[in-house]
């Protein structure tokens, strides 16, 4: 049984086993249509696609701003706690608060400085603008977040926020997008496998 010649299986409808080659059969039946095959999309390096519109890497670097600075505010916050549980709480009046909000700040700018590099470097037709838009959004949010939280400022004091966040933001931002634009300078444009 193993020597045996294997067998083609006719084509249902045709009556006869198909030739090979996808010549007519002989006896004058009617010839087997070929195998179609899908193109195949192959891109080589030259090529990159169509580039994202600008305003697209303002999202794309609001996203990476938070991917930073979520677990930056997380690690600065955890050691805020360390040290508010060693001073007591009578020793977390003004140092410890003054200390929080400086390193609250520090984080979201390394975290902005982050986002925008990522905007500059990668951003195709995007450059500093886009970054620091991307930063002025991420600080709206938190401010926005923070105002739904109802902590007591007053309205001037939520005014005051706003700006000083924003400032913050798209600043750090820009500066990030500015590096980032040099590095896409000195090393190339980034390419693909």
């Amino acid at each position: 049984m193993g020597d045996a010649p294997k067998r083609r299986l006719p084509v249902v409808g045709s009556g006869a086993a198909p030739p090979r080659g996808g010549a007519a059969p002989p006896g004058g039946g009617a010839a087997v249509p070929e195998k179609r095959k899908l193109p195949v999309l192959q891109s080589s390096g030259d090529d990159e696609g169509e580039d994202r519109p600008p305003w697209h890497w303002i999202a794309l670097g609001t996203v990476a701003i938070f991917i930073a600075w979520l677990p930056l505010a997380g690690l600065v916050n955890t050691l805020l706690r360390k040290m508010i549980e060693r001073t007591g709480d009578a020793g977390a009046d003004g140092s410890v608060r003054l200390a929080m909000v400086g390193l609250n700040a520090i984080a979201f700018a390394l975290a902005g400085v982050a986002g925008g590099y990522l905007v500059g470097r990668f951003g195709g037709r995007a450059g500093r603008r886009e970054a620091a838009a991307s930063g002025a959004v991420v600080a709206a949010l938190a401010w926005a977040l923070a105002l739904a939280e109802g902590a007591p400022a007053g309205a001037l004091g939520w005014a005051l926020l706003l700006v000083v966040v924003v400032t913050i933001g798209s600043a750090a931002s820009y500066a990030g997008g500015s590096a980032g634009l040099r590095s896409r300078a000195a090393f190339g444009p980034p390419r693909s496998r």
